[in-house]
């Protein structure tokens, strides 16, 4: 089944969001494992935001946890069992679009074209959910350019933005059409690796940095010379939270920069792997 297209619902005072298989639902999600009238979002005279699960049949969660009825707070991740991810924002005085004034798409990054750093978060959180319930295969690759301060330092800041810019086309053309990529902030960038295998992971990364390592980054005539550290996360159904899941790239991605950059790190298991897969094995 396809996926739902990203997009945001307003609730305001007095009206509730209803959420469900049937169409006549503010958030009508096709899905048989989703009951006709599934939960309902709220707003209490007190002013606290609410989400009921109105007797379905998979359940509601918050956070991992299933729920009958509870209190929402900002950040809250909410599962309608058994595929569908929303994630609870808590905005004043919402704006009339939710692309920018100039007709720029909200979920892209300027610089680079890619997808941006909360789009990223929010697609994260629901493949960690799907992986749970469908138990599929999915890793998450951070990596970051190596002593980027130094390049803005030698050359000029336009210099960096060249780097970020062909860093993001190199590597874009070696991940897959289903793989999210995003520019995750400033010199970091994020790819969720989807329906692979840890082993098919860790080749995919050797390819990331192979096509940052041998890209020719020119400025001005003068080539620049650009590695990039990598940290794998790979998801296991013994994580409790998304959160597991993102913070195990994010360390993996400190350990690659510790031991001396232009390299790849990955779970105790998979250090052979790792390991094994020289350069010249790689295509």
């Amino acid at each position: 089944m396809d996926r739902l297209p990203d997009a945001v619902y307003w609730l305001s005072s007095g009206k509730e969001l209803a959420i469900g298989r049937a169409e006549d639902n503010d958030v009508c999600i096709p899905d048989p494992g989703v009951s006709q009238h599934h939960a309902r979002v709220g707003v209490t005279a007190e002013g606290a935001i609410f989400i009921e699960d109105l007797g379905s049949t998979n359940g509601t969660y918050v956070n991992g946890e299933k729920i009958a009825r509870q209190t929402l707070r900002d950040g809250d991740k909410v599962l309608i069992r058994p595929n569908f991810v929303l994630k609870f924002c808590y905005r004043l005085n919402p704006a009339p679009e939710t692309a920018g004034s100039n007709g720029t798409d909200a979920s892209r990054d300027v610089l680079t074209g890619l997808y941006a750093k909360h789009y990223l978060l929010m697609r994260i959180d629901e493949d960690f959910f799907r992986a749970k319930t469908r138990n599929e295969d999915v890793a998450l690759l951070m990596f970051e350019v190596d002593h980027f301060e130094k390049i803005a330092e030698t050359h000029e800041p336009a210099a960096g933005e060249l780097v970020l810019r062909e860093v993001a086309k190199v590597v874009s053309s070696v991940l897959g059409r289903e793989d999210i990529f995003a520019r995750y902030e400033n010199h970091t960038f994020g790819a969720l690796l989807r329906n692979r295998a840890d082993a098919a992971a860790v080749v995919l990364a050797q390819r990331v940095r192979r096509s940052v390592k041998y890209h020719s980054f020119l400025y001005n005539g003068e080539k620049i010379q650009v590695t990039a550290s990598l940290g794998i996360g790979f998801f296991a159904q013994n994580m409790k939270s998304p959160m597991d899941f993102f913070s195990e790239a994010l360390s993996n991605l400190a350990k690659a920069r510790r031991a001396g950059r232009d390299t790849i790190n990955g779970s105790k298991s998979l250090r052979t792997i790792v390991s094994q897969i020289a350069d010249k094995n790689v295509a």
